[in-house]
């Protein structure tokens, strides 16, 4: 069974009411799903209880307060960052890491902020966030509360929310006129890649001198860590190629990688180093958004990467293992017994004989 209870509800405050009212039970959220749903066919104990926010209206919006910092709503989506001016602009080393997850369906239904609950140490959005100083606001029927992003995690795929709270907000300073930065990916093939090492670097500048620098690193640890020893040493410096040569030294030998089935805790300390040269270079070059594209492809149609907000007024749907489940399958209504629990991919496999259906790629 994949869960007992499905929540549609048509407001951010009924969902906090919701995530109070069934606390102890675990309730999970729904957005993207693109993490939830794999997770969930694959869980031993699945969650019995989740909340689908997908269609709650005016949560995918991305804005700028007067202090200058951006503002990403809790359904704003990979692509709605990509094709955000604001973000390209005055957040480039998140729009790039955005650019690189997965396929552009994936980036239309996955968001940042569930990219962020998910905790996973190579999830892309997560580093570039680390580095621009992002802050999150986790909101419950208790009230809010402010914390900073690397101090959000506790390992892996393990955050400090709570389990009545929910990330209503994503917020960071906009890089300024004098700011520059980059994030750069490093994967097993050249697209759709789980990430194997990433960096982004985030630097102030003053003419040629480096005033201030954040460098993070994702998949080589528990959770995104930053290089501060090496942050230090760029403090004061111009970009010369003996200075980015010794910055990547100092990384790849203040990082303890991981080994796993991606790569070994040797080649990602090489991969620090060389990653770590390579975003200073394109910085200290100007050339690093060479790579992104002016008109990237989104597949939005006429959405314009938004889902229609719920309508009907808000809906429970419990599991019954006994009743059919009624639906339309190439323009023929049926009625499926027996696939209550099952996802749409095995409930077409396995109870209406499509057996050409496959599962594609999820990254």
């Amino acid at each position: 069974m994949l869960w007992q209870s499905y929540y549609t509800p048509e407001s951010l405050d009924e969902v906090l009411d919701l995530l109070a009212e069934h606390r102890e039970k675990g309730p999970r959220l729904l957005a993207g799903g693109t993490d939830l749903m794999v997770e969930i066919e694959r869980s031993q104990q699945p969650p019995k209880i989740v909340i689908d926010v997908s269609c709650i209206p005016g949560l995918d919006t991305i804005w700028q307060d007067e202090q200058k910092n951006i503002h990403l709503g809790p359904l704003a989506t990979h692509n709605q960052v990509v094709g955000s001016k604001l973000c390209v602009q005055k957040a480039f080393p998140l729009a790039q890491a955005c650019w690189q997850v997965g396929s552009p369906q994936i980036r239309n239904r996955g968001t940042v902020a569930g990219n962020i609950v998910t905790a996973s140490p190579a999830n892309d959005t997560i580093t570039p966030l680390v580095a621009l100083g992002a802050t999150l606001t986790l909101k419950s029927v208790r009230g809010s509360r402010a914390v900073k992003i690397d101090e959000f995690f506790k390992g892996v795929r393990s955050t400090v929310l709570e389990p009545d709270e929910m990330v209503v907000d994503i917020s960071f300073p906009a890089l300024n006129g004098y700011e520059i930065g980059t994030f750069i990916k490093v994967g097993l093939r050249r697209a759709q890649a789980i990430s194997v090492v990433n960096i982004a670097v985030v630097l102030g500048m003053f003419a040629d001198t480096i005033t201030r620098a954040r460098i993070a690193f994702g998949s080589v640890a528990p959770t995104i860590i930053r290089s501060f020893d090496a942050e230090r040493f760029l403090s004061g410096k111009v970009m010369t190629q003996e200075v980015i040569d010794r910055v990547g030294a100092i990384a790849e030998q203040t990082i303890f990688p991981i080994s796993d089935v991606r790569g070994s805790a040797e080649y990602r300390r090489y991969m620090v180093k060389t990653v770590t040269r390579h975003a200073l270079q394109s910085l200290s070059q100007g050339t690093e958004s060479d790579i992104f594209p002016p008109k990237p492809v989104m597949l939005w149609g006429k959405t314009n990467g938004s889902f229609k907000p719920h309508e009907g007024g808000s809906v429970v749907h419990t599991v019954d293992k006994n009743e059919p489940i009624s639906t339309t399958i190439n323009g023929q209504p049926q009625a499926i017994s027996g696939a209550n629990g099952k996802t749409l991919l095995r409930m077409l496999r396995e109870n209406a004989n499509l057996t050409g259906t496959k599962e594609g790629s999820r990254t």
